[in-house]
């Protein structure tokens, strides 16, 4: 007897061992995460001024 892989039974790979991205997704990736860092920064000043006016209006009580 040959064993498992002698008989013609090989084990099933889960994953592929090269992923590639298709060309549409190395097109956009650079000017999404461009956009997810604009929105980042523009929605992290928000969030520091809505506390500065809290704050200011802390004060004033």
């Amino acid at each position: 007897m040959d064993g498992v892989n002698g008989g013609g039974i090989r084990p099933k790979q889960r994953f592929p061992l090269i992923v590639r991205p298709s060309s549409s997704s190395i097109h956009f990736l650079p000017q999404e995460l461009t956009m997810a860092d604009v929105a980042f920064v523009v929605t992290t000043i928000a969030v520091f001024a809505l506390v500065a006016l809290v704050a200011k209006g802390v004060t004033k009580l």
